[in-house]
């Protein structure tokens, strides 16, 4: 019978001496992108390299940053993980973190300071991928309006009056002043040289 309690005595002790033994092991800090702002609502994930067993515990562990891009994971270790080595995860950006007691230890809260720094840049703000398209609406819709325009509308027609329009001399279509060489050539055969021999050398009637 004595036995029998001194095992259970026993028992106990080794329950109690491994479970005080555990303790929390708090990593945290801030994450930001490379030029500067915060990394906000994404989830930083533990990860373990295939043949770090003692990682393996804490796999698939993680927390997710706040608006600031600070963020808090917690595991509970003994002193067997001391210089484990866990793999941290985020957005496809990977940071190796060694286990280490003594400096959590030294710290009232158990915390380890980890600040990372993302190599990739923060994806552009909602709001301006809004004005922008907003600019470019406003900017096609200010032209529209231009070219309905009256003023526009006369002065184009004003332009389109200036032009002089002259008769071949070969066969006395009407044509706009400018395309009397390349209709020489395209129309009647004629070489480009020929052609502007022949377009300067002539008088044509015109009409305005």
């Amino acid at each position: 019978m004595a036995s029998m309690r001194n095992i259970f005595i026993v028992g106990l002790i080794i329950f109690f001496s491994t479970t005080v033994s555990a303790e929390n092991y708090k990593i945290a800090g801030e994450i930001s992108y490379s030029n500067s702002p915060p990394v906000q609502s994404q989830d930083i994930e533990i990860e373990c390299a295939e043949f770090e067993y003692d990682c393996h515990t804490f796999e698939g562990i993680s927390s997710e940053t706040d608006e600031y891009g600070n963020y808090e994971i917690v595991i509970e270790v003994d002193d067997s993980y001391d210089g484990a080595e866990l793999i941290l995860t985020i957005l496809g950006e990977s940071f190796i973190h060694n286990i280490n007691l003594s400096e959590s230890r030294s710290s009232i809260t158990n915390t380890v300071t980890i600040d990372l720094v993302l190599e990739q840049k923060s994806p552009p703000a909602p709001v301006f991928t809004g004005f922008g398209c907003a600019s470019i609406i406003f900017i096609l819709a200010f032209f529209r309006l231009l070219l309905r325009s009256p003023r526009y509308r006369v002065e184009n027609q004003k332009i389109n009056r200036n032009l002089k329009i002259i008769t071949c001399p070969v066969c006395k279509g009407r044509l706009e002043e400018h395309l009397l060489i390349r209709h020489l050539i395209v129309e009647h055969e004629f070489s480009p040289s020929d052609a502007a021999e022949y377009a300067n050398s002539k008088s044509f009637d015109s009409e305005e």
